[in-house]
């Protein structure tokens, strides 16, 4: 791995990300995975994009967490001050937040997510401990999903207005216009501000270093006459997580629980660690957006039509409709693999994973980190990102991690 990358890891850890301190009930056909599934289904059922997909399993698991924790009380809240009784029921209160957040997000999924509250509920004991969890829970939603109401998702933003070499436009095939481009103005879950992360943005087009990019991706991410390796093809693959899948965020959502399931997590447990997981994601697509939309780089197929025309150049992967720098993929996926290991203080957390987009393929890594570096790279084999747009997505996602669990969730002892 990078040594970069490992040891930046360990930079912030300052020794208040460990698990909850006070004794925990264990899980138990865990509520807080079964709604992670629901939501990983809602998102591939609506081709959700992959920012949208992030802010929505942060409000899912903000919710749950404000609603698991103010029972509990063991940590420091999200955003909702707990005023539930202690005896109330943490399994109802979670399912009934999940319940209520994610009706709201995906309301063509209500059926579902009705039922699956439903037999959820009927395991829990009747009486009041049920009663006052279920209030709670949907309390809770409400209140985050009123705060999140206003935050920008929605606003009408135009797109960046450059030309000229190095300036976005869109792209073969489909010349799509730009998607989202308000989302770099969405209000953070976590970051003080959008720019806070901010990546130096992308080299020069007269550097050495845009040159060796540039090279780079077009040896390795030509859809005909590439030089990628069966194995290179497969990384790009697995990785796409395209329209239809459970996105870049929602991958990482199923890594996290291949992971707490072999970790035993208990329910408070998987409540922080989810909730961490979501609101650094949800930071590090509004990061990124903010840097597509700050530098509006130009994708390798439009830099490779301008310079080299008789190539006929395309991209191994169709080439998404928004800006080069930084990749997505890349923010996300350290973001995701810093904040797992700091809240095991470990980076030994090996695991295997599969990929909705290449159904029946699954790849191993021993660490997080392993991972998240491959992600990265896959877009250069799939001809969508230059190294730069990658690495610096790294930088970024890492950065946004750190600062989520050094300043969110904390357990009370340490305040």
């Amino acid at each position: 791995m990078n040594t970069f990358f490992r040891g930046r890891l360990f930079i912030a850890y300052i020794g208040t990300i460990g698990l909850a301190s006070s004794i925990c009930i264990p899980a138990n056909a865990d509520v807080v995975t079964d709604w992670n599934n629901a939501a990983l289904d809602a998102i591939r059922a609506g081709n959700t994009s992959p920012p949208i997909a992030s802010r929505a399993l942060a409000i899912l698991h903000a919710s749950i967490y404000d609603a698991v924790n103010g029972i509990s009380r063991t940590h420091e809240r999200y955003l909702v001050p707990s005023v539930a009784p202690a005896t109330a029921s943490r399994p109802a209160a979670a399912s009934a937040a999940a319940h209520n957040a994610l009706v709201h997000l995906f309301p063509a999924n209500a059926a579902s997510f009705d039922a699956l509250n439903a037999a959820i509920l009927a395991g829990i004991p009747d009486g009041p401990r049920k009663r006052a969890g279920i209030v709670w829970g949907e309390f809770v939603a409400t209140v985050i999903l009123f705060a999140r109401a206003n935050d920008g998702s929605n606003a009408v933003v135009p797109p960046p207005s450059g030309s000229g070499p190095g300036v976005w436009i869109p792209t073969p095939p489909a010349l799509l216009p730009y998607l989202l481009p308000q989302w770099g103005f969405v209000v953070p879950f976590g970051m003080r501000n959008s720019s806070q992360f901010r990546p130096p943005g992308p080299p020069p087009l007269d550097s050495q270093q845009y040159a060796a990019d540039y090279n780079e991706v077009k040896e390795l991410g030509a859809a005909v006459g590439s030089t990628r390796t069966e194995d290179q093809t497969e990384i790009a693959l697995f990785w796409a997580d395209g329209a239809g899948t459970e996105t870049p965020p929602g991958h990482w959502n199923s890594i996290a629980q291949i992971i707490a399931d072999a970790q035993g997590n208990t329910l408070e447990e998987n409540a922080r660690l989810f909730a961490l997981l979501n609101i650094a994601m949800a930071d590090a697509a509004i990061c990124a957006w903010d840097a597509k939309y700050t530098f509006d780089f130009w994708r390798p197929v439009t830099a490779i039509a301008f310079a080299e025309p008789e190539l006929n150049w395309m991209s191994f992967i169709v080439t998404p409709p928004f800006p080069d720098y930084v990749s997505g993929h890349s923010t996300f996926s350290a973001a995701a693999a810093t904040v797992l290991p700091l809240f095991y203080g470990t980076e030994d957390l090996p695991f295997t994973t599969g990929s909705d987009f290449l159904p029946g393929v699954y790849r191993s890594f021993p660490t997080c980190l392993d991972a998240a570096e491959e992600a990265a790279v896959s877009r250069i084999y799939g001809g969508i990102h230059f190294r730069s747009a990658s690495e610096d997505g790294l930088h970024a996602g890492i950065s946004i991690a750190e600062w989520t669990v050094t300043h969110y969730l904390l357990p009370k002892h340490n305040r």
